[in-house]
């Protein structure tokens, strides 16, 4: 089995892993402030990296990894945070597939800069990906609905803002150095931690007790597994290649969400949810 085909298989690992969380974080998001899920992920984070770490005696990483590794959290943070809000709110259906095409398009960006300009295909991918964003905001008239205003615009919005988060994550993630897998991943969680406690002070929320919050938490541990998958997928294989395939996650996403939650979509939001996923693939190929 080649490097590239491994790094494949672990980036598609990491997106079923990556809608695992997306969903458990979005329906604990219910109950809990967003950020208030996002510190249990962190802290779950923090712990399993932490215990990772020491069993496979990883040394320190170097100081680039690490600011690497805090400017990947830090826009992940954000992008995680505005995600679990658009997901509570009932919109998974059309956050989760905009935010993973912006997701996956910045890095390409990143790596048609640093790298040169993409193929054909994956510029048909892109293409692919404008309409599936504008089909998953359509709404039926009679929802009395305008995408501009109603939570469908909001929740194209909010699914940008998320991608940008997400895009950066994966630009961050691939420039920490090979070495040190676990450890990198520590000064991560903890620039996530400083996010989100600064947010619950100024906000004056309530701490969360983690423990009665189990959801939560294996949707924390779900997402750190990930983000491990993702560091080594992206040392295997192209960046962009690895970013892309991790951003098929919304199939996921939004299949628990219509299996549990009982979302509902009109026939073009469904059509545009088909479209992001083949603009995705063709991205990625």
């Amino acid at each position: 089995m080649t490097a590239h085909l491994l790094g494949a298989i672990y980036a598609l690992i990491a997106a079923v892993l990556y809608g695992g969380a997306d969903f458990g974080g979005g329906f604990a998001s219910r109950r809990l402030n967003h950020y208030q899920v996002l510190l249990i992920f962190s802290l779950v984070g923090v712990v399993a990296m932490a215990v990772l770490a020491l069993l496979w005696n990883e040394e320190m990483p170097t100081a680039k990894s690490i600011i690497n590794a805090m400017l990947a959290s830090t826009f992940g943070a954000i992008g995680l945070a505005t995600l679990y809000k658009g997901l509570a709110s009932r919109r998974a259906c059309i956050i989760a597939p905009s935010s993973a095409v912006v997701a996956a398009g910045l890095p390409v960006i990143y790596g048609a800069i640093v790298q040169g300009l993409p193929d054909t295909v994956t510029l048909a991918g892109f293409i692919l990906a404008a309409i599936g964003i504008w089909l998953t905001t359509k709404v039926d008239p009679d929802d009395g609905e305008q995408p501009g205003n109603g939570p469908a615009g909001n929740g194209l919005l909010m699914g940008v803002l998320a991608g940008l988060g997400f895009g950066l994550f994966f630009i961050f993630m691939a420039r920490i150095e090979p070495g040190p897998i676990f450890s990198p991943l520590i000064f991560g969680k903890l620039a996530s931690i400083a996010v989100a406690l600064f947010v619950i002070i100024m906000k004056k929320m309530p701490l969360s007790n983690p423990m009665a919050n189990p959801l939560a938490l294996l949707a924390g541990f779900l997402d750190v597994m990930a983000n491990v998958l993702y560091l080594v997928s992206s040392s295997l294989t192209r960046p962009d290649i690895a970013a892309v395939l991790v951003c098929t996650y919304p199939a996921v996403t939004v299949l628990l969400s219509m299996l549990f939650l009982k979302e509902k979509i009109n026939r073009s939001q469904g059509f545009g949810v088909l479209v992001c996923i083949v603009a995705i693939a063709l991205i990625m190929v």
